[in-house]
This record gives C-alpha cells, sequence and structure tokens, in this order.
C-alpha cells in the first residue's frame, strides 16, 4: 500500500488516497475550509470508501452509498438536509476530480451515478423589524448578546466577520464599520481569516442610534483598545443566546 502511495499508482485504497489528496490540498485551503471538509471526509466519506480500491469504485457503489445518506435519521428523526446532502457528494466528486486530473484515473464515478440533494436551500424565514425587536427586548439582561444581534440585523454582517470585529474597525464619528477579517474557534484556538469570499473586504455603513449603542458600550468597558474585539465571546455563545431569545419572544425559527 505503500508503495502505491509512493508511486500515486491508483490500485491504492480510497483511505491511501484521501491521504495524498490532503498532503495536496490542505496547504491550499483557509484552515476553517479544511476543517469543514476533513470532517465529512472522515465522518461520511471514510466509513463506507475507506477500504475500497479507488480503480475498482463504480457507480453503483456510489449509488448505494447515496441512498444511505438519503435514508440517514438522526437521534430526533430527522434527515439530512438537501442543501447538506449536496455538499458531501460535492466532496467526494473533488477527490475522484483529483484522481482523475492528477493522478490518471480514468473517470470520475460520481458523474455517472449522478448527483443528490440540491445546490440552494429553500427560501428562508425571516423577521419583521417589530419580530426582531420583540426577540432583542429578550436579551436586554446580557448586554454584549444584545448588542452582538443588533450589529447582525442593521449591517447583515456575517456571524464570523461580526466576531472578528475590533474597536478599530469601527468609526463611530463616520459611523462605518470595515470588514476585513473573520473568526472561527478551531480546535480550542482563535483563527482570524480574510473574509468569505475577496469581496467581503468591504464598509458597511450603519445608523446613528446603532453608533450610539456601540458607543455606550465601549464607554462602559476598562479601558478598550483599538485591537480589542467588540464582541469577544464564541459563535457558540450566540446560538445559545439566539435560541433563549427565541424561546422567550414566543418568535418563529430562522437560520
Amino acid at each position: 500500500e505503500q508503495l502505491n502511495k509512493t508511486s500515486a499508482d491508483l490500485d491504492m485504497t480510497f483511505k491511501s488516497f484521501v491521504d495524498l489528496y490532503t498532503a495536496d490540498m490542505k496547504t491550499r485551503l483557509k484552515e476553517n475550509t479544511w476543517a469543514t471538509k476533513d470532517h465529512i471526509i472522515r465522518t461520511k466519506l471514510l466509513p463506507y470508501f475507506g477500504r475500497l480500491k479507488m480503480c475498482n469504485i463504480t457507480a453503483q457503489q456510489i449509488i448505494t452509498w447515496q441512498n444511505e445518506m438519503l435514508n440517514h435519521k438522526d437521534e430526533k428523526g430527522q434527515p439530512y438536509s438537501p442543501v447538506y446532502l449536496k455538499t458531501v457528494h460535492n466532496q467526494l466528486s473533488a477527490i475522484f476530480n483529483h484522481a482523475v486530473r492528477y493522478y490518471n484515473l480514468r473517470d470520475n464515478p460520481c458523474k455517472k451515478a449522478g448527483s443528490m440533494g440540491k445546490a440552494k436551500a429553500d427560501e428562508m424565514e425571516i423577521w419583521t423589524k417589530d419580530e426582531f425587536q420583540q426577540f432583542a427586548d429578550c436579551l436586554m439582561d446580557k448586554r454584549i448578546s444584545w448588542l452582538a444581534f443588533q450589529i447582525l440585523f442593521w449591517t447583515g454582517i456575517r456571524i464570523g466577520e461580526l466576531l472578528a470585529l475590533t474597536f478599530g474597525d469601527v468609526d463611530l464619528d463616520g459611523k462605518v464599520i470595515t470588514i476585513n477579517k473573520s473568526y472561527q474557534r478551531l480546535k480550542g484556538k482563535d483563527i482570524i481569516t480574510p473574509p468569505k469570499t475577496p469581496k467581503s473586504n468591504r464598509r458597511v455603513n450603519i445608523p446613528q442610534f446603532l453608533a450610539d449603542d456601540i458607543r455606550d458600550y465601549k464607554e462602559s468597558l476598562y479601558a478598550p483598545q483599538p485591537e480589542d474585539r467588540v464582541i469577544p465571546v464564541a459563535k457558540t455563545f450566540l446560538e445559545k443566546e439566539m435560541k433563549r431569545g427565541m424561546k422567550l419572544s414566543g418568535m418563529k425559527k430562522i437560520h
């Protein structure tokens, strides 16, 4: 098996090829992007295809795997979402495309098998201004939670962009927020990366009342520095606060 890997012989197992794929791709991707791909590979692909030889995997085997994914139910009896199924299938197809492009695999069996899931989610539920206000009022006992959701609602920035925001990024007099980074917490470490896409580097105008709210919050802190994060919490904290606010306010669930 090691000789097959060294010579890039596709008589190797799928698991061995994943090792080559990892070596080729990991350094080219953002750490959080690779973490997502790695989780899918370890939990959804290797358990099924790991011991099969790359050159012998057929479209029929992929269809059988797809059916298992489509029929899967979690502990609450919920299936995988169509968008997630599409993401998982795309990752498997990407591995075979890599083998075709760089390691002389004859063809990608995923193309013969066809895809599963769908690329776009159904239309999302949203809150009106009044509904959001009712939700936000239930979080006023935790000022940092209240301010975090005010910024998210009135600016439309992503949650990772919010959590990476520093006081130096906020021009309170000019009423402008500069978005130039994103925050994730991976394996117990704080990771700051560029935004999701190059176009995500931008300046966002904020209303006067939001600038005043941020200013009041900043003045309540002891000697805040420009490099200090405005909302120094993790994504999981805000997810819990979102659930708490929805429960207290009775608002419909949104993404």
